[in-house]
C-alpha cells in the first residue's frame, strides 16, 4: 500500500513527531525579595492620638469620576468616610467592610493638610 500525503494549499505538510514524552524544563523561578513587615504598637498606650480634617465637596460627582482609592462620602457633610478601592468596590473606612458598587453620587472627600483656624472666646 502507498502512504497518503497530507497537502495544504499544493505544499506538503510536514508530520509532526506524536511521540513527544519529553517535558520542558521548568523556568526557574524568580526568587521574591523579602520585604519588611509593617510596625505594630503594642498596646494602646504605645500610640498617638491625632485628628484629621477633611474638605467635602458641596456639590455630587458621578461614581466613575472618582479616581482608585480616592476618598469619598454619601453624604454632604462627609461623615462615614469610604474609599475606592476599583471601579466597583469601594470600603468603609470605619469597619474596612467592602462592598460592591455599581453607580451612583457621592461626594470626594480630601484629607486636609491645613490646620483649623482658632477661633478665641469672645469676652463678654
Amino acid at each position: 500500500m502507498e502512504a497518503l500525503e497530507a497537502t495544504s494549499n499544493g505544499t506538503k505538510a510536514v508530520a509532526k513527531a506524536e511521540d513527544k514524552t519529553e517535558e520542558k524544563p521548568k523556568k526557574d523561578r524568580v526568587a521574591r525579595r523579602p520585604l519588611p513587615s509593617l510596625p505594630s504598637a503594642a498596646s494602646a498606650a504605645d500610640m498617638n492620638q491625632v485628628e484629621y480634617s477633611a474638605l467635602a465637596d458641596r456639590t455630587a460627582i458621578e461614581w466613575v469620576s472618582l479616581k482608585n482609592y480616592e476618598m469619598f462620602s454619601l453624604s454632604p457633610d462627609g461623615s462615614f468616610p469610604m474609599m475606592k478601592v476599583s471601579r466597583s468596590k469601594a470600603v468603609r473606612l470605619a469597619d474596612r467592610e467592602a462592598m460592591m458598587v455599581g453607580g451612583g453620587r457621592c461626594f470626594r472627600v480630601s484629607l486636609s493638610n491645613h490646620p483649623k483656624a482658632k477661633t478665641s472666646p469672645s469676652s463678654p
